[in-house]
């Protein structure tokens, strides 16, 4: 029975909320303080630049994140238990403040809203929902224990876990105690049916009693003070901060629109400043931090990721290296940086105490990395980098970049790493392949191509500038050395041939990426080998807008370094894999699959590469393509965003696998359970890792054994008729190209036949991305050169020719321009015409010139680089003399030791070839070099003709502007000692990373003595690049 008139305050319940208040605040001043005391360890780390832009976007970010809870559906039953959970600590905020009203006065409560109906619903919503909502998560951690391995809860924070959740049980059961209590209490609060659906029942199991109500609120709010005190001076409970701080760390990630941290590494900074070849000669070594070291080297993001951390192991359930018995967790790596945060944060927060305590004996206690240290090297060197942990983090935590920046200490600060990777360093940066093969070998698939009568067109030799291309292959180390990847690569070369492609590759002017390296964590030399290829692909693409500069790839990780990586240099590209284009060629009829007949369909699975799939979020293509194939293809447990990685990743591909079992052997044991007869990838590392998986789990005799093959050689066998493959299309742009003009005042001249088809592009090419402030580089090699100024329109019946002039083999490149070919006869150019070999103005296509009259008894020779058609093969004629011009300072002189006479009429043959020799940061040089001698006939050039000078204002190619004699033509600079941006003689023995530009010398002349030669760091010095000879 309920009281007509219950007091609504008496002495007890003033006693009861005297009591609550009083209790609460000391736990007010422990949780203030804690919180106050994370923000001031948190805002002490190194500043990071990149995190408040697009604030909208990242508000839209928080609120998809948080209210929607879209990071934690993978698990649809936690993700609703956590959100009513969630929503009840929030909004039941308001009702908890609400009990140090109804401690005092039980018919208490908000004024005005208390007695609205919605109200009274919201109450018994969040009541239910809290309640039902932990129920089920501690249930869910019950179920899946913490003391096996294999748990997600292995290593978590029990103890706090149990805490938190009893806490939140309490607050849910005293929403709904409290509420009943007034409805059995007073009878003038009238229950519903819509808001009161619950409590009303209950209600009637409660006596009337004023006190009672006060009992249940004080409960209520004492297990709230509980929790503030308890937490205010834990600071290291994860589960329970992360109610604060998930807020901070999803609105601040480092993608605005929730993208996880995915695809390219975040860049090295040291005070807030990216730091780059250009910029490294800068920092102090005593005070600028390389990578992350010590807790004073962590930015701010690391310290808050670790303080953010829920311990809920999602990461750890996925992780690679430890599912295979490793001692890397992501979930244990944030727990043990905040670990040490918190127990060092005396020293964090004042450095001068950590001078003044001598009982550590001169032992950094701040220090991260290291043996004995908070994170051993078994640890950090145990990442495959294949972001399971970034994918599955729910408060997107950034353990990649993280991990990172650890190697990149343990690297260029501390020379500390695996054995295995300083030949892994040596090769790239003396061969510039992770192999140390020859440059000369990445040639051999192409001419075995050739001569099965496979057209491969070469740039630099059979193309000389990409106006009638589309495609731009590159077809990486492993695609170019490794036996199984040839095949990958012949395949697609096969199938873009039969479908009509216009493609090219650069053959022996590729260069790795330096994805290994960058993984492994020598930045500088990533950088080096990337500014390198940016250099070389920007000449590639000069005059060809972007939205077009289309690279094709078989390895996900050049596809990844090149697409995501590059564009922080200021290297634009569309980046599209093979398994896109050959999709799109197969969906538009081009490539035909012939229909297979029911017998002949054999089981098949496939192995989403990580940095194809996860990074990227490439999946569909290839298995629509091997659905093309008519192919049974039974997916693996784990696949697509779950796929296993295979191993290979974050330089592992390089290092001995010593700890637990091989990661190959869990993913290949995975697919083999499917019953496939075959092992489709999409990348040459997974091919190799998985084919040794094979070997060693299966024991069927090696013909029987499943086989791993890329879906590109499954794709070509699909689409031989009667074992040849069908006769080539026409070739024809499946895109209509865009080509940017320059008007030089000549005779319009007729556009180049379109295609017809639609186009796929990688994406992210012209993402807006922070690039490398660089200088301008030397004009004779630099795509958008804008014409000198002054230069007159060509008159009529002047010829505009356009050749590149293609470097001579392998020889040491000089600064600011290609290496020439052997001098040829020259053609006196009109005035304002292009020159062969000089750089197109800006957005410059490269149409034929209306040729002119040509005088009687005249012939032009043949471009350099170029065939005729017609012209007997035969010895060269030697070159006609030409006025002789004074050398720029620096310059090496024509006949000087070492380099062949200029009028031999042979190429450079005798010079040998360094493939990684540094090239000068002026510009970069023809991508492609010429076949080595033997491996094609020498044309025969044109009867030598008498140079004559070129027309006022005209460019020479090659040739900088170096004081001359008035009138004298100009000469194609010979090359010389290959000379750092300064003009000094590069050391041999370390190669010189390119500092994105080459910086003006004194007086525009490049190589005047005097200057400084830069010597960038690099993590092992190795000798320069050798000789392919």
């Amino acid at each position: 029975m309920t009281l007509a008139a219950a007091p609504t305050m008496t002495s007890t319940t003033v006693v009861l909320g005297c009591i609550g208040f009083l209790l609460s605040l000391p736990a007010w001043f422990y949780f203030l303080r804690g919180a106050s005391r994370l923000f001031r360890l948190v805002r002490g780390g190194q500043p990071l630049p990149g995190r408040t832009d697009r604030p909208t976007r990242r508000v839209g970010t928080l609120f998809r994140e948080v209210v929607l809870h879209s990071e934690l559906a993978r698990k649809p039953a936690i993700a609703a238990a956590h959100w009513l959970v969630m929503v009840g600590f929030l909004i039941g905020f308001v009702l908890w403040f609400e009990a140090y009203i109804q401690t005092f006065r039980p018919r208490g409560g908000w004024p005005i809203v208390s007695e609205w109906g919605i109200y009274h619903l919201a109450d018994e919503l969040l009541g239910i929902g809290t309640v039902a909502g932990i129920c089920f998560l501690i249930g869910a951690r019950l179920h899946t224990g913490t003391r096996e391995r294999m748990s997600r809860f292995y290593g978590s924070n029990a103890r706090a876990a149990h805490f938190v959740e009893g806490v939140v049980l309490i607050e849910g059961l005293g929403m709904i105690a409290v509420k009943s209590a007034k409805i059995a209490t007073y009878d003038d609060i009238r229950p519903h049916l819509w808001s009161d659906f619950l409590t009303m029942h209950i209600a009637q199991l409660l006596p009337a009693s004023a006190v009672m109500v006060s009992v249940f609120a004080l409960i209520k709010l004492l297990s709230g003070t509980i929790w503030l005190f308890v937490v205010g001076r834990q600071l290291s409970w994860g589960v329970a901060w992360h109610r604060v701080t998930a807020f901070f760390t999803i609105f601040l990630q480092r993608n605005a629109d929730g993208a996880p941290a995915l695809g390219a590494l975040a860049p090295m900074v040291s005070r807030g400043e990216k730091v780059t070849l250009d910029s490294v000669d800068e920092l102090d070594p005593d005070t600028d931090p390389i990578g992350t070291g010590t807790l004073r080297d962590a930015s701010w993001k690391m310290l808050l990721d670790a303080t953010t951390c829920t311990d809920c192991g999602r990461c750890q359930e996925q992780c690679p290296a430890w599912n295979t018995a490793k001692p890397l967790s992501p979930k244990l790596l944030m727990t043990d940086i905040r670990d040490a945060m918190v127990t060092n944060s005396p020293y964090l927060l004042d450095p001068s105490l950590l001078e003044a305590d001598t009982s550590h004996d001169g032992v950094d206690v701040l220090k991260l990395v290291g043996e004995g240290r908070t994170i051993e090297p078994d640890v950090l060197w145990s990442c495959t980098n294949c972001g399971a942990c970034v994918e599955q983090c729910p408060v997107d935590i950034e353990h990649i970049d993280h991990i990172a920046n650890m190697r990149r200490f343990a690297v260029l600060a501390e020379s500390e790493f695996p054995s295995e990777l300083a030949g892994l360093f040596k090769n790239l940066e003396a061969k510039g392949n992770p192999w140390g093969r020859n440059s000369a070998d990445r040639a051999t698939w192409i001419e075995a191509a050739r001569r099965d009568g496979i057209e491969v067109p070469v740039f630099g030799e059979d193309v000389t500038d990409f106006s009638d291309t589309e495609y731009l292959f590159w077809v990486g180390c492993a695609g170019a050395y490794d036996d199984e990847a040839v095949k990958t690569t012949r395949a697609v070369v096969e199938l873009l041939h039969t479908a009509g492609v216009k493609f090219a590759v650069l053959s022996k002017g590729e260069t790795c990426t330096g994805d290994p390296a960058r993984r492994a964590g020598n930045e500088f030399l990533f950088q080096m080998l990337a500014q390198e290829n940016i250099s070389t692909l920007n000449t590639v693409f000069e005059g060809v807008p972007k939205g077009q500069r289309t690279i094709i790839t078989t390895c996900a990780h050049c596809f990844n370094t090149l697409r995501n990586e590059y564009p922080d240099f200021d290297g634009h590209y569309d980046v599209v894999h093979h398994t896109q284009i050959l999709n799109k060629l197969v969906r538009e009829k081009l490539l035909t699959p012939v229909p297979r007949r029911p017998e002949d369909r054999r089981p098949i699975t496939y192995h989403d590469p990580c940095f194809l799939g996860r990074h990227n979020k490439v999946f569909d293509p290839p298995r629509e393509l091997l659905g093309a194939t008519g192919h049974d293809l039974r997916e693996m447990d784990r696949n697509r965003n779950e796929a296993f990685c295979c191993g290979a990743g974050g330089a592992r591909m390089f290092m001995d696998e010593t700890i637990g079992t091989r990661i190959n052997e869990n993913r290949t044991s995975e697919a083999l359970a499917t019953g496939a007869e075959e092992i489709a990838v999409g990348c040459p590392f997974c091919t190799v890792m998985l084919t040794g998986g094979v070997k060693a789990l299966s024991d069927k005799p090696s013909a029987e054994q499943p086989k791993v093959r890329d879906v590109a050689q499954m794709l070509r066998d699909a689409v031989l008729v009667e074992g040849q493959l069908p006769e080539p299309r026409e070739r024809a742009f499946l895109t209509p190209p865009r080509r940017d003009t320059l008007d030089l005042g000549l005779t319009s001249v007729k556009p180049r036949k379109k295609g017809t088809c639609g186009s796929s592009s990688g994406g992210q090419g012209d993402r807006a991305v922070p690039a490398v402030s660089t200088e301008p580089p030397q004009p004779t090699t630099t795509p958008d050169t804008p014409k000198e100024p002054g230069t007159p329109p060509a008159p009529a019946g002047s010829e505009a020719t356009k050749t590149a002039v293609p470097k001579a083999p392998a020889a040491p490149r000089a600064a600011g321009g290609a290496t020439p070919q052997a001098p040829k006869p020259a053609v006196p150019p009109a005035p304002g015409a292009r020159v062969p070999g000089a750089p197109a103005g800006p957005g410059t296509t490269k149409p034929t010139a209306p040729k002119a009259p040509m005088a009687p008894g005249t012939t032009v020779p043949p471009a350099p680089g170029s065939t005729r058609s017609g012209a007997p093969k035969a010895p060269a004629a030697p070159a006609a003399p030409k006025p002789a011009v004074p050398p720029a300072p620096g310059a090496r002189v024509p006949g000087a030791p070492g380099t062949p006479p200029a009028g031999s009429g042979t190429a450079n043959t005798s010079a040998p070839k360094v493939p990684a020799a540094p090239r000068a940061t002026g510009g970069s040089t023809t991508p492609a070099t010429p076949k080595a001698p033997g491996s094609a006939t020498p044309q025969a050039p044109a009867a030598p003709k008498p140079a004559a000078p070129p027309a006022p204002g005209t460019r020479v190619p090659g040739v900088p502007k170096a004081p001359t004699a008035p009138g004298t033509p100009g000469a194609p600079k010979v090359p010389g000692v290959p000379t750092a941006p300064g003009g000094a003689p590069l050391k041999p023995s370390v190669p010189k990373a390119p500092g994105g530009g080459t910086p003006k010398p004194p007086g525009g002349v490049p190589g005047v003595p005097g200057t400084e030669e830069r010597v960038q760091p690099t993590a092992t010095e190795a000798p320069g690049r050798e000789s392919d000879a």
